[in-house]
């Protein structure tokens, strides 16, 4: 199976992001066209936003961020770590994105577009995970494994959790039909709370799709292998 790196740009209020997925040696341009006659692959739309170009290239075992505006400034954001973060210069070319799953910031508006980059799975020396004594000093949002959020979410999961991107997500109803043995009276308004409570508390986008939740969620570990996410639930 190719490898693949996936790019997702916000959607108009109301309507989903678009998403493309690019491979070794392809590019992909993205921005905000003021005058209409921009090619760009993944286009944002929104009024008041500054007209801004980039570009990824995929290069191997990584992929380059250019920053093809003329006076607009990209900041590069990990999203496993929000202090680690990248700022790529108007007209600079060819930066390496040296994050998993990586956020370009267009503007300083925290409320402005973002786009997400979904890079390879990371690769580890002797086919073993880093040791777990340094999860100490990781700087991952925890979530309480006890709150209602925790249960929405490993629901909302669940279905994906074997690596199949395409599987289809659960509506908020069937999660909260799922729940009702163990969380009585949650509602499917409930459950879109919980997961815009997610959203917000792991820093994603204004507006981020629950495909984009699943992925930071799942990419991340941040539900491990002895929930009852591997296991009917109880």
């Amino acid at each position: 199976m190719t490898k693949m790196i996936t790019l997702q740009v916000p959607g108009t209020v109301g309507e989903p992001g678009e998403q493309m997925h690019i491979g070794d040696g392809q590019a992909a341009t993205f921005g905000v066209c003021q005058c209409g006659r921009c090619e760009l692959d993944l286009q944002i739309r929104g009024t008041g936003l500054p007209a801004v170009t980039g570009q990824i290239v995929v290069d191997g075992e990584f992929c380059r961020l250019s920053n093809l505006s003329k006076d607009a400034p990209m900041v590069l954001v990990d999203m496993e770590d929000w202090y680690q973060y990248i700022i790529v210069e108007p007209g600079r070319c060819n930066v390496p994105v040296p994050f998993e799953l990586a956020q370009i910031e267009l503007t300083a508006s925290p409320g402005g577009p973002k786009i997400a980059i979904f890079g390879y799975e990371p690769r580890y020396s002797g086919g073993r995970r880093p040791n777990a004594c340094r999860t100490a000093a990781s700087q991952r949002p925890l979530l309480d494994r006890d709150a209602t959020y925790y249960s929405v979410l490993q629901e909302l999961c669940r279905a994906r959790r074997g690596g199949r991107l395409d599987t289809r997500l659960p509506t908020s109803m069937e999660i909260a039909e799922k729940l009702r043995p163990r969380h009585h009276t949650i509602s499917a308004r409930a459950v879109d709370a919980h997961i815009r409570y997610v959203s917000e508390k792991l820093r994603l986008p204004k507006g981020a799709s629950r495909d984009t939740l699943v992925t930071v969620v799942l990419r991340s570990h941040l539900l491990h292998g002895s929930d009852p996410l591997f296991g009917d639930p109880r």
